[in-house]
């Protein structure tokens, strides 16, 4: 265990350290660790990461629907949604999204899978024709609340509306912006879970969702004396994001295994 929750923390501590050396222009490599050096890993607070920085500066606004906060996440592509801009209707975008695919251009994210749920349907048509026109938002009491009415959405998983409430919660002037769970709401999710699983068994099984609330809790009191104050606070979110990251890490280390999303410090897209 104390091995599990020193190398949590120093994941931690190392992604935060990589990106105050990129900050600061300083000449890669940022880290000395083979696995940091590559594979490319989310930033401890999921606002540092790049694509959420362009969501959060150029498409969402504190009075936008719920349902253009999913838009945002199941494309979270910044060159497509940077055509979707001027348009305000799911109709509109689906017919700028289905000719910007006909130009051979990329659509979709390649960082979420959204599929179809199985459905033998267009992917296009499946967001803007199917998911989208069901979101649904009553009130926006808490992030809890917003998780129970996002999750009434046909086709939107629990993954991305965590993601589409911690946009909303991060949007200034948007309710979530002060709800009263804003650092201590978080959903358990697949990645997560290893994370935890590799933190309590040194495995990447072992930690069910109903056990999750309990871990989270316990790993956070053993791992946040740790964590170097120069990191800012870390809501559960991130915590959460965190976990799964280092599940990727600890997939590379212990298991020898390969991950999708390869790094090279000195290419021009790392700079």
């Amino acid at each position: 265990m104390e091995k599990l929750v020193y190398e949590l923390s120093y994941w931690i501590n190392e992604r935060w350290s990589i990106r105050e050396k990129r900050a600061q222009g300083l000449p890669p490599p940022w880290s000395r660790d083979r696995i940091f050096n590559s594979v490319r890993f989310c930033n401890v607070h999921r606002e540092d990461d790049r694509v959420t920085k362009w969501v959060r500066t150029h498409w969402n606004r504190a009075d936008d629907p719920a349902w253009r906060f999913v838009v945002a996440r199941m494309i979270n592509w910044p060159d497509s949604l940077e055509e979707l801009m001027d348009f305000t209707t799911p109709d509109e975008m689906l017919d700028v999204m289905k000719y910007r695919r006909a130009r051979g251009h990329k659509v979709f994210t390649s960082a979420y899978t959204v599929s179809t749920s199985g459905r033998k349907m267009d992917k296009l048509d499946y967001v803007f024709n199917f998911v989208v026109p069901k979101v649904h938002v009553e009130r926006y009491a808490s992030l809890e609340e917003t998780s129970f009415w996002l999750s009434q959405t046909d086709g939107l998983g629990s993954f991305l509306a965590a993601q589409v409430i911690a946009d909303m919660k991060n949007t200034v002037g948007h309710p979530l912006h002060t709800a009263p769970d804003w650092w201590t709401w978080s959903a358990p999710g697949p990645g997560s879970l290893r994370g935890l699983s590799w933190f309590f068994c040194g495995e990447p099984t072992g930690i069910p969702a109903n056990d999750y609330w309990m871990r989270l809790e316990d790993c956070r009191e053993l791992v946040d004396p740790r964590i170097d104050p120069s990191v800012p606070r870390i809501s559960n979110q991130d915590f959460q994001n965190c976990l799964c990251e280092f599940s990727k890490w600890c997939k590379v280390k212990y298991l020898g295994g390969h991950v999708r999303n390869t790094y090279n410090p000195f290419s021009k897209d790392s700079q």
